[in-house]
């Protein structure tokens, strides 16, 4: 289907329409162009933050993963799809870059293991991207379930909601995806590892931060949803679909 094409299935967006949400709204399952360009930067800021997700840093009496300064935008970005466009072209970008981020874990696995002719880069490679199955299978599991739960409530809010209260479900589907998704990876990753006080430490305090970080974005997530169904002329309404991740 061309591009054109959309623009003849769409409604209006509820700004524009006096028509109840069902009837303005319109269900899609391929990604237009915009929506390719959104997904793109959201896999970046993914790919990112598991690159950096192994750098502990503390701020004042936080014990954070240098990840939280790119990842809790991942779901900002995901909020941002989910409202826009659904739930069902959601899943497959959380799919592909599901898919994406396994790619990168072993292509820098097999360049890390590779014999290097420079010391000096070999050994800064390894110490940069080496790391264990756990990292990956922690880094894998937390962002598939945390995303697909900020998605999965978000739609429903919005039906349930008839698309008013966007800050209300915007913060209900990812504040619980934050602290999920954190308990997951720093569970797999560092259980055994990390004595049960730090894991809980990190758990709580990245989940907490996260959550006000999305907070104190909210203004500007807001905003970008606002122009971004403007410019799309798109405000999908999840009714009725199957919500099954496969």
């Amino acid at each position: 289907m061309a591009f054109a094409d959309y623009k003849q299935t769409r409604r209006q967006n509820p700004e524009d329409s006096k028509d109840s949400p069902t009837e303005r709204s319109a269900t899609i399952d391929r990604p237009t162009p915009a929506f390719i360009m959104l997904s793109v930067v959201y896999g970046a800021l993914l790919i990112v933050s598991n690159i950096t997700v192994t750098k502990l840093v503390r701020v004042g009496p936080f014990l954070l993963t240098a990840a939280f300064f790119t990842y809790p935008a991942v779901y900002v970005i995901s909020d941002i799809m989910t409202e826009v466009y659904g739930y069902r072209l959601s899943i497959k970008a959380i799919w592909a870059n599901f898919i994406a981020q396994a790619l990168v874990s072993l292509v820098l696995a097999l360049a890390t293991a590779l014999p290097g002719i420079d010391p000096e880069i070999h050994s800064a490679m390894s110490t940069l991207f080496s790391t264990t199955w756990r990292i990956v299978l922690g880094s894998l599991g937390a962002y598939w379930i945390g995303d697909w739960l900020n998605s999965l409530l978000l739609s429903k809010l919005k039906v349930a909601q008839k698309g008013k209260g966007f800050f209300f479900r915007a913060m209900a589907s990812s504040i619980p995806a934050h602290f999920l998704d954190t308990a997951i990876f720093t569970t797999i990753a560092f259980a055994g590892a990390w004595p049960l006080s730090d894991i809980q430490h990190n758990v709580l305090s990245e989940g907490l931060l996260a959550s006000v970080y999305e907070l104190a974005i909210f203004p500007l997530t807001y905003a970008l949803a606002r122009w971004w169904k403007k410019r799309e002329n798109l405000d999908v309404f999840d009714k009725g679909i199957s919500y099954r991740p496969f």
